[in-house]
């Protein structure tokens, strides 16, 4: 192909690439038809979230449901009322000695009881009744018997002990802790993610912005060129890498809509606000990218915070108290049960009803007490159970001990993170900087001939780039932040909202 074919070619490209992506500073985003715009701020985003987000909605209930079994086994302990009253007429007829003929006889008997018993933490069972019976007959001599008694039973081997009687109660406290840490891990990432979200939508909007300015100046150098053509200072062959150069950056600007419009229905997810049309909301993020004033404190302080606060690593500590009550309860099992009881009463006789009321200082009295042993051969189930409890607790040793260094690895990962990320704000700084003096050098050399397309474009890609490096790096030293901040457990109280989960 000679000379003048491939100039043919090239122009012919060019015109049809204009022809397809025709020249114009208008870049909206056609498919975006936006009904409403909500300006926001982190904060109020992130409360937003907690307060709407299903997943925490859901998640909040789980500790108030733990708590009712806290209840439901705190309610062993309850004292026991009971109530129970009869009454019953019956009409016979007997014969009595040598009489031939039967007489009718009507008894008339009644009763009356009352009883409190209570189960305490020491294995002790204590039983107080107080009881009233009568019979009226119309032939003897009615009779009304009043009694009161006390009972206590204690239990000396197994069921013996508060840490044996109370392991159910504690467990379940345990259990509401452990519901209690798993919304706040709920919490936590909802945090992280809005958090996330938040920068990922203002570095699209950033990146939207940049592209656009970079289609700009192609567009511009562009019509520099033009004009060169006009009056035979540029061949126009050199017309058709700059048609191509635009056709380029249009394609990046569409990427960065699509991308925006992407960060854009994402965040709204996370937002979850309650209307019917929140899909078409614009947000707008108020706050700025910036470096915390605050310095990061020495890698060993925050693996200690992680080792401190880390909710998994919490759960996995409660965990294996929560075996050791079972253990506990399990070697109580493994014992015979040997029960002592006493039971001290006092009877009153009368011949009316309110003369048999039970008093305790009555003549009349009785008194019993023993012992009651058990003991199932060879007693195999408890055996099992208490085996089954010691080798949970082993498992949970070595997953608390590896869960501590995992802690220790995705913190010291994340510090480095941060550090890294940190240190490519300063150097994307520079770059920045130092591109966009070449970009100016570049443009000024090309007005005066001494320079070309080819380096005047490549000049501002290298620009365009830095300001990309630049966004990126300060959103991508936040995430790290937060992630840091996640893996030592402490993104809520560093916002200032553990009390979204005290409070519950």
């Amino acid at each position: 192909m000679n000379r003048e074919s491939m100039k043919r070619v090239l122009l012919f490209f060019a015109f049809a690439v204009q022809a397809l992506w025709p020249v114009t500073s208008e870049t909206e985003n056609q498919g975006l038809t936006p009904t409403d715009t909500l300006a926001l701020r982190l904060q109020e985003s992130v409360l937003i979230a907690l307060e709407n987000n299903p997943t925490v909605t859901i998640q909040r209930l789980n500790p108030e449901i733990a708590e009712t079994y806290s209840r439901e086994e705190r309610a062993d302990f309850d004292p026991d009322l009971s109530l129970s009253a009869s009454r019953s007429e019956t009409k016979q007829q007997r014969f009595l000695g040598s009489r031939p003929d039967p007489f009718e006889m009507t008894t008339e008997r009644l009763q009356y009881d009352l009883s409190v018993t209570e189960k305490l933490p020491t294995g002790t069972e204590i039983t107080a009744e107080a009881s009233i019976s009568g019979s009226i007959s119309s032939i003897y001599t009615d009779q009304y018997t009043g009694t009161i008694g006390l009972s206590v039973t204690q239990s000396l081997l197994r069921g013996f002990g508060i840490g044996n009687n109370l392991a159910n109660l504690r467990r379940a406290k345990i259990d509401v802790d452990i519901s209690l840490l798993e919304l706040e891990a709920v919490a936590e990432q909802v945090v992280a993610d809005v958090e996330r979200a938040y920068w990922d939508l203002f570095l699209a909007e950033d990146e939207m912005h940049i592209q656009h300015r970079s289609l700009e100046l192609a567009e511009k150098q562009l019509s520099e060129s033009r004009e060169r053509v006009a009056v035979g200072r540029l061949p126009e062959l050199e017309l058709a890498a700059v048609h191509a150069e635009v056709a380029t950056r249009r394609e990046a600007m569409i990427d960065a809509q699509s991308r925006y419009e992407q960060a854009r229905l994402h965040f709204l997810f996370l937002l979850n606000l309650p209307q019917e049309r929140n899909w078409d909301i614009i947000p707008l993020p108020l706050d700025r990218p910036f470096v915390p004033v605050d310095t990061l404190d020495t890698i060993q302080n925050h693996e200690h915070l992680g080792l401190k606060y880390r909710a998994d690593l919490q759960q996995a500590q409660l965990n294996l108290r929560r075996n050791e009550l079972d253990i506990a309860q399990t070697r109580n099992g493994l014992l015979p049960r040997l029960d002592v009881f006493i039971t001290l009463g006092r009877t009153t006789y009368a011949q009316s009803f309110g003369e048999s009321l039970p008093d305790v200082k009555s003549p009349f009295y009785d008194i019993s007490a023993g012992v009651n042993f058990e003991f199932p051969l060879p007693n195999r189930q408890a055996r099992a159970h208490h085996a089954r409890a010691q080798y949970t607790q082993d498992q949970l040793e070595l997953a608390l001990s590896n869960m501590e260094q995992l802690v220790r690895w995705d913190v010291r990962s994340a510090y480095i993170e941060v550090l890294r990320s940190r240190q490519q704000i300063e150097a994307t700084l520079v770059a920045r900087d130092l591109q966009e003096k070449k970009l100016l050098a570049e443009q000024e050399k090309f007005r005066v001939g001494k320079s070309t397309n080819f380096l005047v474009l490549q000049a501002q890609r290298d620009f365009v780039a830095s300001q990309l490096d630049e966004a990126r790096a300060k959103v991508a030293y936040l995430d790290a932040l937060v992630d840091l901040y996640v893996q030592e457990g402490t993104l809520l109280e560093r916002r200032g909202i553990e009390s979204f989960v005290s409070g519950q």
